[in-house]
């Protein structure tokens, strides 16, 4: 393992030990639902990228799936629950791993993308989501999660500029982005791969209505709005609680999957690596709908001093 991956792997250990002063831990995807807090910020972001691959599975047939990257076992839980397959989730952080099992019942393994401890093929499916972007060599983990995946990889990636990639390297940020991707970014893999879609998502016109919906209180250094813009929309707040709910989370969902096809203003991709077409349909197999991704939730969860 090298340096930087040692560093990153120390920070995460620490970030998926993190609670609040009663203890509830401090998740990073919205595991306890929307609006009830302890999770990381733009929940309708991470809401919107679980949906687009759980539409992007429903168009795969598979029984098993391995989740790399997947911090406190969220997803690999919610695959389960919707599509009733095996799943195995895995992370850098031995403590991401525990949180899976405490959490949600979900077996996991420390393991370093570059080199997976497991068999060629030993999954139906793999996704890797929002993770690969942190590493240090993304196509050999690329290589690594196709190796291990029978039929399909499903990624997703934020979309950057090269000079946000630039900053976050020259100032060494822990767990940082550092690659920028495009629609081609994964081309290199066509020597071993029947087919790639990649598809826009997190479309940036609807970061205000997001924002609106989430109605969580902002300071300055969140955004990239004047401290004017910060102050009205704090003081506005409580009014977007009571006007907006769940049923617009849901609408913001299925705007952006239609807002994002054809536009410049995105900053996520989600890319489908098929290695074998004979398991992928056009017509999805089961028809996933936002409300079983909000409604997707567990109690607090304590940790143990």
């Amino acid at each position: 393992m090298d340096l930087y991956t040692e560093k990153t792997k120390y920070w995460l250990e620490e970030r998926f030990k993190r609670t609040n002063e009663s203890g509830i831990y401090f998740a990073h995807q919205p595991i306890y639902g929307f609006r009830k807090g302890h999770s990381g910020d733009w929940v309708i972001n991470s809401y919107t990228i679980t949906y687009q691959i759980l539409k992007a599975l429903s168009c795969i047939e598979f029984d098993s799936l391995l989740d790399v990257g997947g911090a406190e076992g969220y997803t690999a839980a919610l695959v389960k629950n919707v599509f009733n397959v095996n799943v195995t989730s895995c992370d850098l952080s031995s403590e991401a791993c525990n949180r899976a099992k405490e959490i949600f019942g979900v077996n996991g393994k420390a393991v370093d993308i570059h080199k997976l401890p497991f068999e060629d093929n030993e999954f139906d499916v793999v996704v890797c989501s929002e993770t690969i972007e942190h590493v240090p060599d993304f196509r050999l983990a690329t290589n690594e999660l196709l190796r291990v995946c029978k039929k399909a990889v499903v990624i997703t990636v934020p979309h950057e500029s090269e000079a946000v990639i630039e900053n976050n390297i020259k100032e060494k940020i822990p767990h940082a982005h550092i690659h920028c991707f495009d629609e081609g970014s994964f081309d290199f893999t066509k020597q071993v791969v029947e087919k790639i879609t990649a598809k826009k998502m997190l479309d940036t016109r609807l970061n205000i209505p997001r924002a609106i919906v989430e109605a969580k209180k902002r300071t300055e250094n969140e955004t990239d709005y004047s401290s004017t813009f910060v102050r009205i929309y704090n003081f506005l707040r409580p009014a977007f609680s009571l006007l907006f709910g769940k049923k617009s989370v849901e609408f913001l969902m299925k705007a952006d999957e239609h807002l994002s096809k054809n536009t410049n203003n995105y900053s996520g991709l989600i890319f489908v690596l098929l290695k074998d077409k004979n398991f992928a349909y056009e017509i999805p197999r089961i028809n996933v709908l936002p409300e079983q991704i909000v409604n997707f939730v567990v109690p607090y969860h304590y940790l143990r001093k």
